[in-house]
């Protein structure tokens, strides 16, 4: 799987049988998320078009977030505001992106861990609506997302809007691990994340994403990263690995653990944990396939570890952050911190991660499940 080694969801598979107490609130959050999912959906990019714009109805569209009208120039191109968020903003494929992988992971995960078929069957039918009903089905790329109205209709920076692909491909691995999906449904969606990936890595807009330097690049390999573990493409997936060490994090993080980059902008708190939430996700999907990369060290010291205590201080208290932080920040990226203490094998990062406010969620509970099990193996102890 991506995110889950299989010695690690037997082990909780097997716990949540036998109701073990580690794994008992967990699984009420899991299957409290689950239960409210299969009434939902199933979501399409079709069902929700952009107005007086000529595009495939499969094609994604969504519109860049800071970007508003100007006041002095009305019908003209779009003015930037860094930080502020447009509300008139056509939003509907990318609600639609999020709810769809979202369901897919709550069920997809119910289904394998709580042993019920019946979540893994509306997973199913989530996932055919979106990747392979020929009449909905979204067609494979992000050609024209976060599109800026009266300027581009598509910009590399719109991969990101694909980084939530990273759950629903894990939400799927735990589908087909029930071995109740159907194949020519699995074969499908198994070729629609090869020519996503071909997409990602053959497009001017993924080769623009990927040399961006921020937030964008970083969560470009993790999803190129995740999309090729799925699709079967080693040599994709050890390339993303490679970009990580040698141009992510080494041209990102400064010796103190700073990332200049996301402190330059209008939520600089809340991009320097987006970025660190990237770092963390694709260290895991390395360190599921047997690669290291928690251990990287710059030619300055700096490592993972650097940037985790750098952060630490303000995502405990937000408010002794003393840059440009333009809205309240939100505690979604906080499980990096844990899938960094089981990494790097630093019992005080899961503390802190324990400590810390988060979301409830099938998401949450799944982190909370992958690290009660490292706590009950005792593996922290041992190191």
């Amino acid at each position: 799987m991506t995110l889950i080694s299989e010695s690690e969801a037997e082990p909780i598979h097997s716990a949540i049988l036998r109701k073990e107490a580690w794994t008992q609130d967990a699984v009420r959050r899991l299957r409290l998320e689950a239960d409210k999912r299969l009434n939902q959906g199933p979501w399409t990019v079709t069902s929700d078009r952009p107005k007086n714009i000529e595009l495939d109805s499969h094609d994604y569209y969504s519109e860049a977030p800071y970007f508003w009208s100007d006041p002095d120039h009305p019908g003209g191109p779009y003015i930037r505001r860094d930080g502020r968020a447009n509300p008139d903003r056509f939003m509907a494929n990318k609600n639609a992106l999020n709810a769809m992988s979202d369901a897919v992971f709550a069920l997809g995960a119910a289904g394998f861990l709580l042993d019920n078929p019946q979540y893994g069957q509306r997973a199913a039918r989530v996932i055919n609506a979106w990747f392979v009903n020929p009449k909905t089905r979204m067609n494979p790329s992000l050609e024209y997302s976060q599109a800026i109205p009266g300027s581009v209709t598509g910009r590399p920076e719109g991969i990101l809007d694909g980084r939530v692909f990273i759950r629903a491909i894990q939400g799927m691995e735990f589908l087909a691990a029930t071995g109740s999906w159907d194949s020519k449904d699995q074969a499908a969606v198994h070729k629609w994340f090869e020519d996503y990936l071909h997409w990602l890595t053959h497009s001017k807009m993924g080769e623009d994403e990927k040399g961006s330097g921020n937030n964008h690049a970083s969560w470009y390999i993790a999803q190129m990263a995740a999309v090729a573990n799925y699709a079967g493409d080693n040599a994709a997936q050890q390339a993303a690995f490679a970009f990580y060490h040698d141009s992510i994090f080494p041209k990102q993080i400064k010796k103190d653990g700073s990332a200049p980059r996301e402190e330059a902008r209008t939520r600089s708190l809340s991009y320097s944990a987006f970025n660190l939430e990237a770092y963390a996700m694709l260290c895991r999907i390395a360190q599921v396939q047997g690669v290291d990369l928690w251990s990287l060290q710059t030619a300055s010291g700096s490592n993972l570890g650097t940037v985790i205590d750098y952060l630490a201080p303000y995502l405990t208290d937000p408010r002794k952050w003393t840059k440009e932080q333009i809205v309240d920040f939100q505690t979604d990226s906080v499980y990096s911190i844990a899938f960094a203490g089981i990494g790097l094998k630093k019992p005080d990062y899961v503390a802190l991660f324990r400590k810390l406010e988060r979301p409830e969620g099938a998401w949450m509970a799944f982190v909370d499940l992958v690290v009660g099990r490292w706590e009950a193996s005792g593996r922290q102890t041992r190191h």
